[in-house]
């Protein structure tokens, strides 16, 4: 029974590992918390699907160059032998639809022939 306290203490305890810091991903006032998953924008947020919240981290990392379909689509899929091409238009669509519902108007441009790119247009007056 000592043995099975002390590791709960340690695990939960005083001895347990800091994981209150989660991650937090910032683009010129546009947060992304992924382990939640929600977006935040001034004083505005949305939840999103795990599916758009990889997709939306992929693109604010790499922002403001474009990003491949086929990276998406390693990103969002481990097995991509099965996904439709147009699987990843429609999580970037919905991605597009919860950027616009929190204030943020054509930042998702479709790059032809390559993919997508996040574009900071929301700072721009």
């Amino acid at each position: 029974m000592a043995k099975i306290k002390g590791q709960l203490r340690r695990c939960y305890g005083v001895l347990a590992p800091d994981v209150s810091g989660e991650r937090k991903l910032e683009l010129e006032g546009l947060t992304l918390y992924p382990e939640r998953p929600e977006l935040h924008f001034n004083n505005n947020s949305t939840m999103l699907t795990k599916k758009e919240a990889i997709l939306a981290e992929t693109l604010m990392r790499m922002s403001p160059r474009a990003v491949s379909r086929d990276t998406l689509m390693e990103k969002l899929w481990d097995d991509q032998a099965f996904i439709d091409e147009n699987t990843v238009n429609v999580n970037v669509a919905r991605l597009r639809k919860k950027l616009q519902g929190i204030g943020i108007k054509e930042a998702l441009e479709t790059v032809r022939g390559h993919g997508y790119r996040l574009n900071v247009t929301w700072g721009k007056k």
